[in-house]
C-alpha cells in the first residue's frame, strides 16, 4: 500500500499509452516510490511532466539526460523495476 495519498493521480500519470513506458513507470512507482527521499520523488515528478518520446528516450533508448535530477531517476528507475511483476 502507498502512503501517498495522490497514488491515483500519480498512477494515472504513469500510464502513458507506451507499453515499455508502462512497465517501466508502474513498475517503479509500485514498487519502489514509498521508499525514495524527496528529491528523487520530485525529480520522478519532473520526469512525468516530460513528453513521452522524451521519456522513451531516456528508459528505452538509453539516451542521458543532461539534467543531473532526472539522470538520476532514470538511473534508479532502471535499476529497481522488475518489469516482470507490473501488472497493466
Amino acid at each position: 500500500m502507498h502512503s501517498d495519498p495522490n497514488i491515483r493521480a500519480l498512477t494515472w500519470r504513469c500510464r502513458r499509452g507506451m507499453r515499455e513506458l508502462d512497465q517501466l513507470l508502474l513498475g517503479f512507482l509500485n514498487q519502489h516510490f514509498d521508499a525514495i527521499d524527496a528529491d528523487q520523488k520530485a525529480a520522478f515528478l519532473r520526469l512525468l511532466d516530460m513528453q513521452d518520446p522524451e521519456i522513451f528516450g531516456f528508459l528505452v533508448r538509453g539516451i542521458v539526460p543532461g539534467d543531473p535530477d532526472i539522470a538520476a531517476i532514470v538511473h534508479t528507475v532502471l535499476h529497481q523495476t522488475d518489469t516482470r511483476t507490473v501488472h497493466t
